[in-house]
């Protein structure tokens, strides 16, 4: 008896699916004035789109029509909707780095707690000016999608290498902390606020009184850096 052949569809090869990202971005520096104004107008569309819409209902077609232009003109720019989500989500990466402007931020005792509030809060205004497009790019990432996994960590470094000095200042007990346990400590802390962040962007009206649960993270990570 002859065997039925099953034919699959073969993976993106591990190398392409994470130049996808980085070719996007060379695609926009190449455009003209013209073309990222066109770019930029998508973008926006995409954007106000996802204020009543799931990422994962947006079309090429809805997207072109919110901007005034014609799918043609969508693939132009973008090879599918994926993209233009990635090239949204890539522009969080300028919303982290002012967290940690001031050098002084989380290294003073007098004000460690107000700080470590502040930073809970901040990161939490993140969530809540983008967390459509958060919680779009974790999910990418948790399917393994290698572009926005390595969003995840682009978006986390300043943040992570932020903390990971201040743990390093401090040492543990009085004993001196490696950057790599430093680290480790920073990426569980980060982890756990991202997670809880996300939870209290999705569910408002169900979370554990979410003033107790920012105040609790504060008090997590005064204790971690406190002299």
């Amino acid at each position: 008896m002859a065997m039925s052949k099953r034919v699959t569809k073969a993976p993106l090869p591990v190398a392409e699916g994470e130049q996808r990202g980085q070719k996007l971005v060379k695609k926009a520096m190449a455009l003209g004035a013209k073309g990222n104004k066109t770019r930029s107008l998508l973008m926006a569309s995409a954007r106000r789109l996802l204020d009543a819409n799931s990422p994962l209902s947006l079309s090429a077609a809805a997207i072109s029509k919110e901007a005034g232009t014609s799918p043609p003109t969508f693939y132009v720019y973008f090879e599918n909707v994926e993209d233009i989500l990635w090239a949204l989500c890539e522009e969080i990466t300028q919303d982290v780095s002012h967290l940690f402007d001031d050098d002084a931020f989380l290294r003073v005792d007098e004000r460690l707690e107000d700080d470590a509030l502040a930073f809970v809060r901040g990161y939490c205004a993140i969530w809540a000016e983008h967390g459509p497009l958060l919680l779009y790019r974790n999910m990418e990432a948790d399917r393994g999608n290698k572009r926005f996994n390595q969003l995840v960590l682009r978006i986390a470094l300043p943040i992570l290498e932020g903390i990971t000095e201040r743990i390093v200042e401090v040492g543990l007990q009085g004993q001196a902390v490696s950057r790599v346990d430093a680290n480790a400590e920073a990426v569980v802390l980060v982890s756990a606020i991202d997670r809880i962040a996300a939870a209290l962007h999705l569910w408002p009206e169900e979370s554990l009184m979410p003033e107790v649960l920012l105040r609790a993270e504060a008090r997590v990570l005064t204790r971690m850096l406190r002299r």
